[in-house]
């Protein structure tokens, strides 16, 4: 089955990176990706994934001596942060599912079998994109999904009749400190490119996100290069940015020199050929994992 074009408009990015501003939009690109609708039956998402306290000895008692001295104590080890567990949506095969909204106005449960609706969104975004959701799981007549909203990380419940399920091959990880991108398709790696990710003081966000439009500005050879998908994610630090509520991209760039570093608003910038290459393939709802 077919998915038509999904490229939009935008008359500012709703979100940028360092040296960059809000860009007018141009002529909306035209890009086609083939998905396969899925059976009915969802598989249940896989979950990826202490330190011992040190004691002080006690120091020997001196001999011949009256005199107290102080016991030296030893601090206690920190333990090792780790990353919170997270359940990624991808079966053993690589694949996952994207649910497409069918219908006018889509509710959106807390949980399966709620009376009232926490949300509501339409079919189409602000601007004009189709509404399109990564799915988490599914329970019956169901269907657990991820959706777009602040705060990050933000799931939901909507009833299976009002989407469309689509298979989804392809999905990104990024690497925050080794300023890499991986794509993958099923079981393989395609592709690792080198990225541009937030400064310490407007950070990336680490998580699970989603790919929600993909945009083309006016300038292909301006601050967000030729294309700017949005994704799910919005910055922790910045909730206004360009004319948008903050929500991060993956982009091109006109500074190539600035790619390995930690130099924008929170985007990931990568250089204009790969980009280019990623909007020719990567549809709607493609798990974008960021991590340290």
């Amino acid at each position: 089955m077919r998915v038509g074009s999904w490229i939009v408009v935008l008359a500012f990015l709703a979100a940028g990176c360092a040296g960059g501003s809000g860009e007018r939009a141009s002529k909306p690109a035209a890009a086609t990706h083939a998905q396969k609708q899925t059976p009915a039956r969802v598989a249940k998402p896989r979950v990826r994934g202490v330190g011992r306290s040190v004691r002080a000895a006690k120091p020997s008692r001196p001999k011949k001596s009256t005199s107290k001295k102080p016991v030296s104590r030893v601090a206690k080890p920190k333990p090792r942060q780790r990353e919170p567990q997270r359940a990624l949506p991808w079966q053993a095969d690589g694949t996952s599912l994207v649910a497409h909204v069918r219908v006018r106005r889509l509710a959106v449960y807390r949980a399966p079998g709620s009376r009232r609706a926490a949300l509501t969104l339409g079919r189409r975004d602000p601007n004009g994109t189709q509404r399109a959701f990564l799915v988490r799981g599914a329970r019956g007549d169901w269907v657990h999904v991820y959706l777009p909203t602040r705060p990050n990380g933000s799931e939901g419940w909507v009833r299976r009749h009002t989407v469309r399920m689509y298979t989804n091959g392809y999905r990104l990880v990024v690497r925050l400190r080794a300023h890499r991108l991986a794509l993958w398709r099923g079981s393989r790696l395609l592709a690792s490119y080198p990225v541009a990710v937030g400064t310490r003081s407007t950070p990336t966000p680490r998580g699970l996100y989603y790919v929600v439009e993909l945009l083309r500005p006016s300038d292909p050879k301006g601050s967000y290069g030729p294309f700017s998908f949005g994704l799910s994610a919005h910055s922790n630090v910045l909730k206004r940015f360009a004319g948008g509520d903050g929500r991060v991209g993956l982009h091109g760039t006109n500074q190539p020199g600035l790619i390995g570093s930690d130099v924008s608003h929170g985007c990931i910038r990568l250089r204009n050929g790969a980009i280019r290459r990623l909007a020719r393939i990567l549809p709607l709802g493609t798990p974008v994992y960021i991590r340290a």
